[in-house]
């Protein structure tokens, strides 16, 4: 049984599918270094704020702190931009919901063997 050209093709294109999805593509890793560096300048710059005694200087520090905020909502919002365009592996077993009593996500597994509910 021999195997025809489209037929392979068909496979290649599936398995890099499978691929692409299962890795981090490279603009979601650039948006989440760059999201992490502008999120430690701001950090150091609230540190050196908090530290400061001199009001002068900690005008200075304020401004620059209001500037910053600005330029980490725009790295947030290209990092939700770049978020949204990520491929998403969906697992079908599990099932994720807010439970408002205990304030938090809960997990829920639909597979019968490894759920405690199905299983008393």
């Amino acid at each position: 049984m021999a195997i025809s050209r489209k037929q392979i093709k068909a496979i290649l294109k599936e398995e890099l599918i499978r691929i692409k999805e299962a890795s981090i593509t490279r603009g979601f890793q650039k948006a989440i270094e760059a999201y992490q560096d502008i999120q430690l300048k701001q950090q150091q710059l609230r540190k050196a704020f908090v530290a400061e005694k001199n009001p002068k200087t900690k005008e200075k520090l304020k401004q620059q702190l209001i500037k910053m905020h600005k330029v980490v909502q725009k790295a947030e919002s290209e990092f939700q931009r770049v978020l949204r365009d990520e491929p998403i592996d969906l697992d079908e077993k599990l099932v994720f919901y807010f439970d408002k009593n205990k304030d938090k996500i809960m997990r829920f597994d639909t597979d019968k063997k490894k759920n405690k509910k199905f299983n008393k």
